[in-house]
């Protein structure tokens, strides 16, 4: 498992570099729509070729899942990478910096690795089951814990949705935390604020409608970093389900309060 670590820590700055390169030509890109409000450019289809190149040469009988090519995939999520190639692609279009690359290994249906890399900010949020939560940066590596947030009042709180799935739920939960006193955010990007989540920035997360490349290799870093994370269990790969992740002091109040819990299973 430590040889598959090492690589995905590895080929995540790679691939960084490559759509970091794309993004300071982000101009040049021909954008496509996939589906309302669902947008794709050559950038994230070459990131999602180099990663399955370099996965498939160091680990020929692994399987692969990337967004791109998720319609795809079949059968169970066991011994297979995980990608996102560019997650928070509306971001990356915009010139925004808040996207990243996510990878993620998985025996059965449990990542065993998750890497997030946000390469605008080079910082690299890595963990291997069992081995805690890391985050190395420009100032050196530093281990990761989830923050000491006790209540939902004024707890930090980023609430992902995108309008191509509307949820009248979500303004349902959304007032919740209002009345509760949470101060929410969207980044855009669900991967890397559930990496801000491990490490301590925000408090929680919660996403109604996420896919497993968005979320399985961040919710392992969160349960390193000491976190909860609510079940999240995909029955295929390209079905979206209800994403949770916290710090511990505020699970029970979050679960209560969202029904995120009881929406995962």
């Amino acid at each position: 498992m430590n040889d598959r670590y090492t690589f995905a820590c590895t080929i995540a700055r790679k691939a960084g570099a490559l759509a970091l390169d794309f993004w300071n030509r982000r101009d040049e890109l021909v954008i496509e729509l996939k589906g309302p409000g669902d947008f794709v450019s050559v950038a994230d289809r070459e990131v999602e070729n180099l990663l399955r190149r370099e996965l498939a040469a160091a680990f020929p009988d692994d399987r692969f899942l990337g967004e791109e090519t998720a319609p795809d995939f079949a059968g169970p999520f066991d011994r297979s990478w995980v990608v996102d190639p560019i997650d928070g692609t509306h971001n990356f279009l915009r010139g925004m910096p808040y996207w990243n690359v996510a990878i993620a290994y998985v025996e059965n249906a449990r990542a065993q690795i998750g890497v997030v890399f946000d390469p605008t900010q080079n910082e690299l949020y890595h963990a291997i089951r069992g081995g805690g939560a890391w985050c190395d940066s420009r100032s050196g590596s530093k281990r990761l814990h989830t923050a000491t947030a006790a209540t939902l009042a004024g707890a930090y709180v980023a609430f992902g949705h995108h309008d191509r799935a509307p949820d009248y739920e979500y303004l349902e939960i959304r007032q919740r935390m209002m009345d509760a006193g949470v101060a929410m955010r969207n980044f855009g990007s669900a991967a890397l604020q559930l990496a801000h989540v491990a490490a301590g920035r925000l408090d929680g997360f919660i996403e109604l409608q996420l896919s497993i490349w968005d979320a399985i290799g961040g919710l392992a870093l969160v349960e390193e970093a000491g976190g909860y994370t609510a079940p999240f269990s995909p029955s295929r790969a390209t079905e979206k389900v209800a994403c949770l992740a916290c710090a511990p002091g505020i699970a029970a109040a979050f679960l209560d309060l969202t029904g995120a819990g009881r929406r995962a299973k």
